[in-house]
């Protein structure tokens, strides 16, 4: 009878001892789940952290972009008001010069009119004057001017063409670069996110398992 005893005692320690063991190595098994838990967690972090790290760097990088942006605006106002105060100013000149001038050509005006009537009234005395050829060399001169003043007309058509071009591709360049800007933030926020919701989904994880650990250890 005391032997049956002592061997069913013997049968319940060793169950018992497995059934410890069995606890241990579950333990363990988790508490190494745990630990690579972590260190992936760890990992994540240093993924994250380096994220936004390169979120502030493409932060910087953008703002250095955005001040660009704006350091050209602000030299292509620069310049429009250059422009236009050039403009204004060579309209007074050409105002102030035209009146002037107007009033020197009057001057030859009276005096080539006078020349010429009284060239007019000798070649009226002589059959062989040279009232013809003196109409021939004020029209050459009205030629030679007007194409002159084709010509500085066409000069000025292709400043502003030029000017227009210009205006025209920083429009596009400041464009370009608004569009490449906004596509960066949207990009680096999407990482963002993806990043913290695996963090947070580790870190519930992390959570359940060490109430699971607790629970094995309070079996114990």
């Amino acid at each position: 009878m005391l032997q049956a005893t002592l061997t069913e005692t013997v049968k319940s320690y060793e169950e018992v001892a497995n059934n410890i063991k069995l606890k241990e190595r579950q333990i363990n098994s988790t508490t190494c789940e745990i630990e690579e838990i972590r260190s992936h967690n760890a990992a994540q972090t240093i993924q994250i952290q380096a994220i936004l790290m390169d979120n502030m760097s493409f932060k910087h990088t953008i703002e250095e972009q955005e001040e660009k942006s704006r350091s050209l605006l602000t030299e292509y106002n620069t310049y429009r008001n250059k422009m236009d105060n050039y403009k204004v100013r060579v309209s007074e000149m050409e105002s102030q010069s035209h009146i002037y001038k107007k009033l020197v050509e009057k001057r030859k005006e009276v005096k080539r009119l006078k020349q010429a009537r009284e060239e007019l009234r000798m070649d009226l005395q002589n059959p062989e004057g040279n009232a013809v050829r003196q109409a021939q060399r004020d029209t050459d001169h009205i030629k030679a001017k007007i194409l002159s003043l084709k010509e500085l007309v066409e000069e000025k058509k292709m400043l502003l063409e030029k000017e227009k071009e210009v205006h025209s591709q920083l429009r596009k360049d400041i464009e370009i670069h608004n569009r490449r800007c906004e596509a960066i933030v949207k990009r680096l926020r999407c990482q963002l996110n993806k990043a913290q919701s695996s963090h947070r989904q580790i870190s519930s994880d992390i959570f359940h398992m060490e109430n699971e650990v607790e629970q094995l250890k309070n079996q114990l």
